[in-house]
């Protein structure tokens, strides 16, 4: 992949922006530069804005490629930041990308492990398994026998991200306060935050090191499998890890066909998720049906590591806290969670957000525990919490639609799955706790220090 100056980028971008109808933004943030004219004379502005804006974006961000495709992605599950209508749209975003070359992939494989493919090998896969836009996932075998994964990262794509992420972060650097959005949201952060994690999901060694933490806190657990790192065998852009021979969670007709018990591979899983975040505080946070697998021997496993949430003890309480006056319909309580999650100013209107959460929750009173869409309520509370000019801090935003998430992976694998009925008891647990005596004090004497 041929890596593009920052200025041929740069002007790539707003090529498309201006190709999409988005000039007048262009305009506003001062982006203007000599070949706008000429772009706009090509596609008169009207047919572009015949368009709805949030299709528009959309097509901008499939235009621009991996970077604003992931960008796309971690938008569409951050409703306190941007419009629902816009969120929805975004979901569509798809990480699937034509594969690349074998002979790239094993150029790169040798480069980066130092020896011939058949040396590392005894067989390697020339069709790869899977491809997405930072890498590719090609089936091997050790010359021992063993079965392996190996991921290999997209050649250049780390440099056209990284010239992507220099530019936002320079304009986002410039052009805050320029805009209604600029001016509610700090878009510095969000600029950091999205660096953040493009630059975790293209590191391979950092994503072995994430499987390894998570597997470390169930090593003793004889329902749930994590796949083995080969350290020896992985670097910063080639991962090798077990491989799975099982039946991912999203091929339904195969998980029949084998006569697997789809409620108790459901349970879990979502068991061993809900113990990673509520007990460990560290989390899996891409609960995709493809990313879980039931295995042979009856043990779900987990697999693409590339996106994990960690959590303080406080941001555990307080998000079990949220959940439990959710469950309780208390909408002041839960009002008033979200206000300290959110870091609101003095001068929001705390009245107004209660009253707002209040009638949010009422939506639900007449419903039965397992009737509520648990994504339909996360977005609600999301939206709600953005049009009050807040919004949640990027660790805490990540576990409530992982948590969503988990609800659809759920009901896709078992339709009588309940999220709510499920978490209840976990997030019920962690509120008693904080009533303990000992837990009390520790509070306490954390509070003192602090002053």
């Amino acid at each position: 992949m041929a890596t593009p100056t920052s200025s041929e980028r740069y002007r790539k971008i707003v090529t498309v922006l201006v190709d999409e109808g988005f000039g007048t933004l262009v305009d506003q943030l001062g982006l203007r530069v000599p070949w706008v004219a000429s772009v706009r004379r090509a596609r008169p502005h009207d047919s572009a804005q015949a368009v709805p804006v949030e299709v528009r974006l959309r097509r901008t961000m499939e235009r621009l490629g991996p970077t604003f495709a992931k960008i796309g992605q971690l938008l569409s599950v951050r409703p306190d930041i941007i419009p629902a209508s816009f969120a929805a749209e975004l979901a569509k975003l798809q990480d699937e990308m034509e594969p690349f070359p074998f002979a790239q992939a094993k150029t790169l494989v040798e480069a980066e492990l130092g020896a011939p493919l058949d040396e590392l090998f005894e067989k390697f896969d020339e069709v790869p398994a899977a491809a997405a836009s930072i890498g590719q996932v090609h089936r091997a075998v050790l010359p021992d026998g063993t079965p392996v994964a190996v991921k290999v990262q997209r050649p250049g794509i780390k440099a056209v991200i990284e010239a992507d992420l220099q530019i936002l972060r320079t304009q986002s650097r410039r052009i805050q306060g320029h805009t209604d959005f600029a001016a509610n949201h700090d878009l510095v952060a969000l600029a950091d935050e999205f660096s953040r994690v493009l630059h975790a999901e293209c590191d391979y060694l950092q994503e072995g090191e994430n499987a390894e933490a998570i597997a470390s806190l169930f090593r003793e657990d004889p329902t749930v499998l994590f796949p083995r790192v080969y350290w020896d065998l992985t670097t910063a852009t080639v991962l090798t890890m077990e491989w799975l021979d099982g039946i991912p969670f999203n091929r339904l007709a195969e998980l029949d066909a084998a006569g697997v018990d789809r409620q108790e591979i459901a349970r879990r899983g979502i068991t061993c998720y809900y113990e990673q975040i509520f007990i460990h505080g560290r989390y899996h946070a891409d609960p995709h049906p493809g990313n879980l697998f039931a295995m042979p021997d009856g043990r779900v496993a987990f697999t693409d590591f590339g996106r994990t949430g960690a959590l303080t003890e406080d941001a555990r309480t307080q998000v079990a806290d949220l959940l439990v006056a959710i469950i309780d319909q208390n909408g002041e309580s839960a009002g008033d969670i979200l206000l300290e999650v959110a870091a609101a100013p003095a001068d929001v209107d705390a009245v107004g957000l209660k009253r707002d959460v209040t009638r949010l929750i009422g939506k639900y009173y007449d419903l039965k525990l397992h009737e509520v869409d648990t994504a339909e309520l996360v977005n609600e509370i999301m939206s709600l919490i953005g049009k009050r000019g807040l919004s949640l801090p990027s660790e805490f935003a990540l576990l409530l639609t992982t948590l969503a998430t988990i609800q659809a992976l759920g009901t896709s694998v078992d339709p009588e799955f309940h999220f709510v009925e499920s978490v209840t008891p976990f997030a019920r647990r962690i509120v008693e706790d904080q009533m303990r005596p000992s837990v009390m004090l520790r509070g306490v004497a954390t509070s003192v220090r602090k002053t």
